[in-house]
């Protein structure tokens, strides 16, 4: 059957364009998780973000499910066989400073702004079209497909989790759309621990920086009733061309630094803030066992040569860490690091090794999550074919098949890969201000997606 894929996927441009708008103007940053609210265990964005792709999936005369708000699917064909492709719709927090409203949507340039345009709300509705498009077309497939949507793949993975324990069916083949172009065969290892001791700053209120732990920070802030602190801390930003800013109420002072933010798997890519916050507490000499531990363990040390952990793989590259979160709780705080290990690497190892730097701290530490290292044969079948549909319409015969230091939902369903959206010689802001997808890659991505999917299902 010969079928002009970018014909068919230029038909329905405007319409694809309208879709996303609507779904990127829905706040889907995950609140909350409570699985006792029904309908809605993430929060009442991420509930509308997925009921929207569902009612997506009525209006176009797909099978749907929306399984209680955690997950749900859009399935076309009745054979066993499937094929499967899993995109998410919870975003990370917009954060700060964007020069187009995070959840508006705005086109300009050609680019439309928004967080989750490109992570994962594009690509999810890039593959959505590219369902919708062989479905129209009646083309005959040997497979059924199914479009699974998740709802918590910036936190947990409880949507996909809990998704896999009703509907355990695994396909024969299958993408994830939120990652790069041409295709992502091995994913590092990706960890969250916690770093905890008790909070012991003499005439410190609070102190706070980041939002999640797969993000670098862009703020920290420090809250003490030592006023002195005004002055030096403002010469401070100005000596090290830090933006940041002094709050003076009068009996207390809260002490502002900015830094850039960017994934928590790149952080040569962003400028952290608590670590700029810690230079502060450092150089006025804090008689503090958690500000020592910063300066011996942590600070601007985004290898773990510190705690030495470092290690590099010649296929996979660094081991990399985060120090992507800080809190006070109560009288405690609490470090969350996001910790990506490349093979060669045992987990265990670096466990040990942390936990021995931060014991004389008085800090104790915990894996709180972990997701262990994916790699599939870059020389298999489903990467042939997937790499020819990319070659085809790029021309691009020289990239190779990749590996990265971010996790997919690739790891959650067999025989799969990541592939795309993002096409590596245009920039990426995922988890940064002003994150955006240009509209012609979007049109591009779903032309590859929609022959991608013939190709494994016909």
């Amino acid at each position: 059957m010969s079928i002009n894929f970018k014909e068919e996927v230029l038909k329905r441009k405007d319409l694809l364009i309208q879709d996303l708008q609507k779904l990127i103007q829905i706040n889907s940053e995950m609140t909350t998780y409570d699985p006792n609210r029904k309908g809605a265990p993430f929060g009442e964005g991420t509930k509308e973000a997925l009921d929207f792709m569902i009612d997506l999936g009525q209006r176009d005369d797909f099978k749907t499910v929306n399984l209680e708000g955690y997950a749900g699917h859009i399935e076309y064909g009745d054979q066993k066989d499937f094929v499967g492709m899993i995109g998410h719709l919870d975003v990370v927090p917009a954060g700060n400073d964007w020069t187009y409203p995070p959840y508006g949507a705005e086109i300009h340039d050609g680019k439309m702004y928004g967080r989750g345009t490109e992570d994962d709300k594009g690509p999810t509705i890039a593959a959505y079209y590219a369902l919708k498009i062989l479905k129209e077309l009646n083309v005959p497939l040997s497979k059924r497909i199914k479009l699974i949507l998740g709802n918590d793949e910036e936190t947990a993975w409880r949507c996909v989790r809990h998704y896999f324990s009703v509907y355990p069916e695994q396909p024969v083949s299958g993408f994830i759309p939120d990652a790069d172009f041409p295709l992502i065969y091995a994913e590092k290892g990706i960890t969250r621990i916690f770093v905890e001791g008790k909070f012991d700053l003499k005439n410190v209120m609070n102190l706070e920086g980041g939002f999640r732990d797969n993000m670098v920070p862009d703020y920290a802030s420090c809250v003490t009733t030592d006023l002195s602190l005004e002055s030096r801390f403002n010469a401070f930003l100005k000596k090290n061309n830090y933006p940041g800013k002094v709050v003076n109420d009068h009996d207390k002072l809260t002490l502002k630094v900015d830094g850039k933010s960017a994934h928590g798997s790149t952080p040569q890519f962003g400028e952290n803030a608590i670590d700029r916050l810690f230079e502060f507490l450092i150089e006025e000499n804090f008689d503090s066992q958690l500000v020592s531990m910063v300066k011996d363990v942590l600070i601007h040390d985004i290898h773990g040569r510190k705690f030495n952990a470092n290690y590099h793989d010649e296929e996979m590259g660094d081991l990399t860490n985060n120090f992507g979160v800080i809190k006070k709780i109560d009288d405690k705080y609490q470090i969350s690091l996001n910790l990506r290990y490349p093979n060669g690497v045992k987990l265990d190892d670096v466990m040990k090794k942390l936990e021995k730097a931060c014991k004389p701290y008085g800090a104790k530490v915990t894996l709180d999550k972990h997701q262990e290292l994916l790699y599939k044969d870059p020389n298999s079948d489903l990467v042939k074919k997937l790499m020819k549909v990319y070659q085809k319409h790029t021309g691009d015969l020289e990239t190779k098949p990749l590996n990265i230091g971010g996790g997919t939902f690739a790891r959650a369903m067999a025989n799969s890969v990541a592939f795309g959206p993002h096409f590596l010689d245009k920039p990426t802001f995922i988890h940064q201000k002003n994150e955006f997808i240009g509209i012609e890659d979007l049109i591009l991505a779903t032309i590859i997606y929609t022959e991608a999917l013939y190709e494994l299902a016909k």
